[in-house]
């Protein structure tokens, strides 16, 4: 019996498999395949001998998938080797070439060169040259020459010269889990402001009547004005902001939005270091250098945030999201005190305090209560960027923020 090479069937099976009789042929030519090739058949597909000849009681089952080795030219028809003497002609498949495997490659600083395949092997292809640094997925994988090569588009390779897998640094199983796409907003943008909520809106608010935002809430005083404010424009008189009153107190209905669904860009992709993600969360809160305290705020450097509202922001720019902890959670009512989630959601093991290093978290307790009431983020051992009454600042850790409760690691 021949010996065939098939390596998978997609569907059906190949039927009534016996040895063929053939004869061979007084002159072929015949050329090896430079590397692993693949053809698939688009139906129910006839096999031949090498001097042409129909096998008469077999064929091979439709949109299956054969390794070939060999390329047979006879009498002007190409065919394809898929067993010792059987094969397939060209018209009745595809081919393909390479094993499948997926993943991602980053081009290096000098860019990439563009190849095809055919049967002869690889060839620069003569498109434009690709960007340095850029990613690009693959789906399959070839060796010739002793080079890899990635396929990133349809009949389109890089080879490993000029590529290199993308290996980035993501936390062991049980930790915040990295994100490398574009974290999106979680809650609803273009929420109403009533009694408790906090943020940079209720910031606004509190602006627009002359009210003092030593602690932004929208309380009762602020409803009373609202709702004198409605009365004399002819709104309902409801004593909450929805968007109506919103632009009539002169505010945008695109920033009605706009500050609920920031979310600090993505700094880092699959192939970031532990450390370029730490460094991604520092400079992302080195954007709110200066900036006013505000409580339950964590929308974008344009406004101040307070402490857990930064690292929020923080932790969005370096590819981690402590969902059901977001910028807009925080501004809800009963979510003043994200630090306290943060410090107990295990996904951020806590360390020993001796171990502490840069882009740690550290918390501190009310000295009162004990409670939790706020968090900063280590620059170095005894230094961190934090949101404290009444600016995002940079402190020793040992500036009176209470008592430390403790250091917790976002990176392992």
């Amino acid at each position: 019996m021949s010996k065939r090479f098939k390596i998978a069937f997609v569907c059906g099976l190949a039927l009534l498999m016996m040895s063929p009789q053939s004869v061979k042929a007084d002159t072929t030519n015949t050329s090896k395949i430079d590397s692993q090739a693949i053809v698939n058949t688009k139906s129910i597909t006839n096999l031949y001998t090498e001097d042409g000849k129909l096998i008469q009681n077999q064929k091979l089952g439709a949109n299956t998938a054969w390794v070939t080795d060999q390329k047979l030219t006879y009498q002007g028809q190409t065919y394809y080797r898929v067993a010792t003497n059987e094969y397939i002609a060209a018209g009745d498949v595809t081919i393909s070439y390479g094993h499948a495997k997926s993943g991602i490659v980053a081009i290096n600083d000098w860019g990439g060169v563009s190849f095809s395949h055919d049967d002869n092997g690889f060839y620069r292809n003569g498109q434009k040259n690709f960007v340095a640094n850029s990613l690009w997925k693959y789906d399959q994988v070839d060796q010739s020459g002793g080079l890899t090569y990635y396929r990133i588009g349809n009949d389109i390779w890089v080879n490993s010269n000029d590529a290199t897998i993308a290996v980035g640094y993501q936390n062991p199983s049980g930790w915040f889990q990295i994100q490398n796409t574009q974290i999106k907003p979680v809650g609803n943008v273009g929420y109403d402001l009533y009694n408790g909520v906090e943020g940079v809106k209720v910031y606004l608010v509190r602006k627009y009547f002359g009210y003092s935002n030593t602690h932004t809430i929208y309380d009762s005083s602020i409803a009373a004005s609202v709702k004198s404010f409605q009365a004399h424009r002819g709104l309902p008189v409801t004593g909450v902001v929805n968007l109506a009153t919103w632009k009539n107190m002169g505010f945008s209905e695109s920033s009605w939005y706009s500050l609920d669904s920031y979310v600090a860009p993505l700094e880092t992709n699959q192939t970031s270091t532990r450390s370029d993600h730490i460094e991604a969360m520092i400079n992302q809160a080195y954007k709110y250098l200066g900036q006013t305290w505000i409580s339950g705020a964590a929308s974008s450097p344009q406004y101040g945030v307070d402490c857990s509202g930064l690292v929020t922001q923080a932790l969005y720019a370096s590819g981690i999201n402590p969902a059901p902890v977001s910028a807009i959670q925080h501004a809800q009512v009963g979510n003043e005190w994200n630090s306290r989630m943060l410090w107990n959601d295990n996904r951020m093991p806590k360390v020993d305090f001796n171990n502490r290093q840069r882009g740690d978290l550290i918390f501190y307790t009310d000295p009162s209560t004990g409670l939790i009431w706020h968090v900063g983020i280590l620059l170095n051992r005894d230094t961190m960027i934090e949101s404290w009454p009444y600016a995002v600042q940079v402190h020793s850790i040992y500036s009176g923020r209470g008592n430390i409760a403790g250091v917790k690691r976002v990176f392992a």
